[in-house]
């Protein structure tokens, strides 16, 4: 256990006894740790830099909770650079479980129906940058994942420019922007004993449009599973609503996606994802072709 995670421990529970430290794999920036207690069990969330996902984290969770009854762990103390909250105890969503899947699709389409006036990331509390236009928005977001993409890859990203121009229209939407989450898969979707107990990690949540994060989601959970994707829409479309041209918005929309990841990989400086990603983008290219 680093000194950081048991200082802001005994901080706030000085008289408790640890009983183990976790720390768990996945995160490319920040640090997540799994803490047990004696009488409780804690996930601390530490965020070297990006200060601001604290106040993010902390109050999507509170608007999720107050304004549609989603499931999520309860914020228990917030510092500088840290969150502390309870652990939703449970496992990921297992995809192979149609009523799962179903009730996944449910409570994305219930997400989605928190709004803003605005399209944007969201930084601390509020949209920033801010855009009344979807396609704006994501003109200049793949404006900052472009430029950190080698140069060396020109050819790969012209190309992709050219693919946005030919179907700018698809980025004409209608509607108000929505909430996304926009890491809706299935390790941030826990669930116990057949119900979802828990929707967790919204530090990447930005306002959007709904069939961004629909598309997402169908990509990384139900790629080459067709008859599971089906049934993630049947339950998102229970509460929530999709266009007819939802299909080609999605292959549009996952090459965004793939695009981005590409662009993190490098941020982190991953090599194995960045080769991961560059393969699945030229593939998603090619498709265009």
């Amino acid at each position: 256990m680093s000194s950081e995670v048991g200082g802001i421990i005994k901080r706030i529970y000085p008289d408790s006894k640890v009983i183990s430290v976790r720390r768990f794999k996945k995160g490319g920036i920040n640090q997540t740790y799994d803490i047990r207690l004696e009488d409780r069990s804690l996930v601390l969330r530490i965020y070297p830099k990006d200060l601001w996902k604290v106040k993010k984290e902390n109050y999507l969770y509170g608007l999720l909770e107050k304004r549609i009854k989603v499931p999520v762990p309860k914020v228990i103390k917030t510092g500088r650079n840290f969150i502390l909250m309870s652990k939703v105890e449970g496992k990921e969503l297992p995809v192979k479980d149609k009523v799962l899947v179903r009730k996944a699709g449910e409570l994305l389409a219930k997400i989605h129906s928190i709004n803003f006036p605005d399209y944007g990331w969201i930084i601390n509390k509020e949209i920033k940058p801010r855009y009344k236009v979807w396609a704006d928005f994501i003109d200049y977001d793949l404006s900052l994942k472009f430029m950190k993409i080698p140069g060396k890859y020109s050819y790969l990203k012209e190309r992709i420019k050219e693919i946005l121009e030919d179907n700018k229209g698809l980025l004409n939407v209608k509607g108000k922007p929505s909430l996304l989450h926009k890491d809706y898969h299935s390790s941030h979707i826990i669930t116990k004993e057949g119900e979802i107990t828990g929707i967790i990690d919204l530090e990447w949540a930005i306002s959007g449009h709904n069939e961004f994060d629909v598309a997402k989601s169908c990509s990384w959970m139900f790629d080459k599973k067709p008859e599971l994707e089906r049934t993630f829409l049947q339950g998102y479309l229970r509460y929530g609503s999709l266009s007819k041209i939802f299909a080609e918005r999605k292959k549009l929309y996952s090459l965004i996606v793939l695009l981005s990841s590409l662009s993190f990989s490098y941020e982190c400086r991953n090599l194995k994802w960045c080769v991961y990603n560059l393969r699945k983008l030229k593939r998603a290219v090619n498709e265009y072709n």
